[in-house]
């Protein structure tokens, strides 16, 4: 996810703690149903309701990652339990969420676990750690949901991750490599250097391989070559054959297949590894037709790649199958594209240079990708006009807003109480008094039943619950701000 076209990130590939994600509030207002993506041309009129100011993206196998201009990281997708998001919940949104992070260079993103670059140069993880991918000296089957330091590393001007493997490339061509680095040898939970390569500009993680490229232009491969328990299927540090194809000038990988884009703006394709030890040969490059006059590429989940050509197009192609050709198709509808991320679920994103990013997906072969389309920011919420961040993020269903009860209702000056023996919470100010049955959804206020539009429900394992005639009971005025994409709660006077 760096800004410049020479240091690709990697193919983007690709447990339990308790915790009460947050009531939800509903606020009726008179507006249309969308879903987190909306086609480009209602961009104009509805400005505020897309995300924006985004400087880069990247992708795991689950979850999409964005960094805006002020240096903070955003998160969307995820898997529940695993810590994707690193917000410290274990919800996968639809809308993006503020990682608890800042002054990020890059993300990315594994099978369930993603790395985290600073501008400082030091390396942060999140998510889960049964192999060590974390990096942070322990392995475990509990999730981390917030973003750890990864102890010992410094200088590092990029990173890389694949199912449950992390690299990291120092200032100084050095490469460290922890988890599961191949299927023989057992997981790391220590970032190692990675011996027998030369200076390198590049890294791109497989499942089991590692692609590094090194300041000469060649491109070098280590890990399995057969992903079976037999150490002789190993590559020790390995150069790609050229087949005359001359130098690469970046990389990117996917799950057992990698890629390059070459000097001359061609991008080749080959196999890394295989399964079993089946026919047909590794290392050993193709280019990839229409793939000519790229500027930047991205390898993807199993072995989807997507390319940006130098007049601002994007082109992707699926070599999931072995064949002896594969060839890029244009993603139509996209101008202006200035980054890549490609998911294990077949989405597929561009940032574009206004800041804003289109999603698309693609099944491979020579099928066109859906229309592209913008991704929706999540509805910001103001109380006194101060922005307030939720690990949950308002939604909009059928003509209805929706804003976590955490971290507005307390602020409110409600006294927010969970009863577990009952299985209930309340909110509670003065004489007001709610209560909400969170089996049955069941909810009164000051003993009275509300009207049935207004109960609650359940999504993503949070109780959806009606803002308005809270809010209102307790004594704020709420009001929706169209052209902001806003909710603004104002509070009365002490």
């Amino acid at each position: 996810m760096n800004n410049h076209s020479m240091n690709i990130k990697r193919g983007k590939f690709r447990r339990r703690r308790a915790v009460l994600a947050g009531i939800v509030l509903t606020l009726t207002m008179l507006m249309p149903f969308t879903a987190q993506a909306a086609q480009t041309e209602q961009m104009p009129g509805q400005k505020g309701k897309w995300l924006s100011d985004v400087v880069a993206i990247s992708s795991g196998d689950y979850a999409v990652y964005a960094i805006k201009k002020d240096g903070t990281a955003w998160a969307w997708g995820g898997m529940r339990d695993r810590g994707l998001l690193g917000n410290g919940s274990i919800v996968p949104v639809k809308t993006p969420v503020r990682m608890h992070i800042d002054e990020v260079k890059d993300i990315a993103g594994g099978h369930m676990h993603a790395l985290i670059l600073r501008k400082d140069g030091t390396v942060w993880a999140t998510g889960a750690n049964e192999d060590g991918q974390l990096g942070i000296g322990t392995t475990s089957y509990q999730p981390v949901l917030e973003p750890v330091q990864v102890p010992g590393l410094k200088d590092i001007v990029s990173i890389s991750a694949n199912y449950n493997q992390s690299l990291a490339l120092g200032a100084d061509g050095t490469v460290w490599q922890w988890g599961s680095k191949d299927s023989v040898h057992t997981p790391s939970p220590i970032p190692g250097k990675l011996e027998g390569l030369p200076a390198i500009q590049a890294v791109a993680a497989g499942a089991w391989t590692a692609t590094a490229l090194d300041r000469d232009g060649q491109v070098w491969v280590t890990g399995s070559a057969v992903t079976e328990m037999n150490p002789d299927r190993l590559w020790e540090p390995t150069i790609v054959k050229s087949n005359g194809l001359g130098k690469a000038a970046a990389v990117a990988a996917g799950s057992e297949k990698a890629a390059a884009l070459l000097a001359d703006g061609s991008v080749a394709v080959w196999k890394n590894s295989k399964t079993y030890p089946t026919a047909g040969e590794l290392l050993s490059p193709i280019k990839v037709k229409n793939a000519e006059n790229a500027s930047q590429l991205a390898g993807g989940s199993f072995s989807s790649f997507s390319i940006i050509k130098k007049d601002g197009t994007v082109w992707v192609w699926d070599s999931y199958m072995d064949a002896s050709e594969y060839q890029a198709v244009q993603v139509e509808g996209i101008k202006g594209a200035v980054d890549l991320a490609n998911t294990s679920l077949r989405e597929q994103y561009a940032l574009l240079s206004d800041g804003t990013v289109m999603k698309w997906t693609y099944h491979g072969g020579l099928g066109k990708p859906s229309k592209p389309q913008l991704v929706e920011d999540s509805i910001r919420v103001e109380i006194n006009d101060a922005t307030v961040d939720f690990t949950y993020p308002p939604t909009i269903v059928n003509n209805v807003s929706y804003v976590p009860l955490r971290g507005v209702f307390e602020q409110l000056g409600a006294k927010v109480t969970w009863v577990n023996p009952s299985n209930t919470v309340t909110v509670s100010k003065g004489s007001m008094n709610i209560v909400i049955n969170l089996h049955t959804l069941n909810t009164t206020m000051n003993g009275k039943q509300i009207a049935d539009q207004l109960k609650p429900f359940n999504e993503n394992y949070t109780t959806m619950v009606p803002l308005r005639f809270v809010a209102e009971a307790l004594g704020a005025k709420v009001n929706w701000v169209k052209e902001q994409h806003a909710i603004r709660i104002e509070l009365p006077n002490p």
